[in-house]
């Protein structure tokens, strides 16, 4: 731990642990408003009178705008540099975020929503490219997740903040915060990252093509989001209306649920790093804590403690959002180190496509059973899918190995 944080050939303007509070602060603004609107969506259903299904499309919307420009604002930030990147995108984000104050109808409020989505996929693609490249030749599975902590930190505070602010001070109070903090912290980050020194000897290759390694993350990817993104979406609609918490107590347990997600990332990268770097094994047992943690939740009696649910969601939220870091290592370590932004973009792609289709999917499901109990179970199903796959990847010859360069 201390050859990782020593100063002494780190790439950036500041030394490695206040390079990485300014790059996990980065993304938990990101993640503060990109979860932080899936975590309002009981608000959009009180305001818009809306069904599961429609509530699962505010998901959607903002998660396509990402879905769709990641694989580009990963091949940016391998040609631009991802500090220049950040620079620019935390311009047009603000910008985007202000223009919601103007929006009414709650269609048009989802056309803005998948267009702000497009500019926030330049904050993890800066933020991966820029923390795997100033910590290499290191082990970087902890700086990783220590980076992604802050996804489930931002959904955390906003979880906690934002129903109280937008009963409070309405939607455009929300909209605004939103507006200053991305532009706020995108370019505190983007003033540390070292730029891009260009060599005529050492031109950038781009990726062209997807590597046949990268399918193996992604599909896994694709799968373990399910679990993340159902939690996000419905745990207020299921503690709130179907356990009969309160809202409070509700959001203090889906901020557990962060919380436990966030540790999950540090912990699982460290114990990654120091166990061969088989990243691919650690989130099969990932995977495994998630679908136990499921399963409780399955067959939990019709009267629980809220003691126990924050056991529970603390718990869960770990298996089900602490595999993330991860899996962008994984895809990253198996290109050349110049490429190492298209190959988060595409997974990371492909995570904001499961993040889109699940939770519509697992919202008709519960709207069709008038229950959450069969959804629970079929999300139990894909997790325990994921965590086999990735056993099975981490068995053979295109399991990630350590990329020292």
């Amino acid at each position: 731990m201390e050859s990782l944080f020593a100063a002494q050939g780190f790439h950036a303007r500041v030394k490695p642990l206040w390079y990485l509070v300014w790059a996990t602060l980065s993304q938990t603004g990101m993640s503060f408003v990109q979860q932080g609107i899936i975590v309002m969506g009981f608000l959009f259903a009180l305001k818009y009178h809306l069904d599961f299904v429609e509530i699962g499309l505010v998901t959607t919307s903002m998660s396509l705008g990402v879905m769709v420009s990641m694989i580009f604002m990963g091949i940016l930030a391998d040609r631009l540099g991802p500090r220049r990147l950040l620079f620019a995108g935390a311009v047009v984000m603000a910008g985007l975020a202000a223009l919601l104050t103007q929006v009414r109808g709650f269609h048009t409020l989802l056309g803005m929503f998948f267009l702000l989505g497009v500019s926030l996929a330049a904050v993890p693609m800066a933020g991966t490219k820029a923390v795997f490249t100033a910590f290499q030749n290191r082990s970087r599975g902890t700086p990783m997740g220590i980076r992604q902590t802050g996804v489930p930190l931002g959904a955390a505070l906003a979880a906690v903040i934002l129903p109280i602010l937008a009963v409070r001070g309405g939607l455009n109070a929300v909209y605004a915060l939103f507006a200053a903090e991305l532009w706020i912290v995108g370019w505190i980050f983007a003033a540390v990252i070292e730029p891009v020194k260009k060599s005529a000897a050492a031109k950038p290759r781009p990726a062209t093509k997807v590597s046949r390694a990268l399918w193996r993350p992604a599909v896994v990817s694709v799968l373990m989001v399910a679990g993340q993104y159902f939690l996000i979406t419905f745990t207020l609609e299921y503690l709130h209306r179907f356990r009969h918490f309160t809202l409070t107590e509700a959001g203090a347990a889906l901020a557990l649920a962060q919380v436990g997600g966030g540790l999950g990332r540090v912990l699982f990268g460290l114990y990654s790093d120091r166990s061969g770097a088989n990243r691919a094994r650690t989130i099969s047992r990932i995977a495994l804590l998630a679908v136990v943690m499921v399963g409780i939740i399955v067959f939990l009696p019709a009267h629980v403690g809220f003691g126990w649910i924050c056991v529970i969601w603390f718990f869960t939220g770990m298996g089900a959002i602490g595999w993330n870091a991860l899996s962008l290592t994984w895809a990253a370590e198996t290109v050349p180190p110049d490429q190492a932004g298209f190959a988060m973009g595409f997974v990371g792609t492909v995570v904001f496509l499961g993040s889109a289709f699940f939770p519509p999917i697992l919202g008709a499901v519960i709207d069709a059973t008038h229950h959450f109990r069969p959804a629970w179970i079929i999300l139990a199903g894909i997790l325990a899918a994921a965590g086999m796959m990735a056993w099975y990847a981490s068995t053979h010859a295109l399991a990630a190995k350590p990329e020292k360069g």
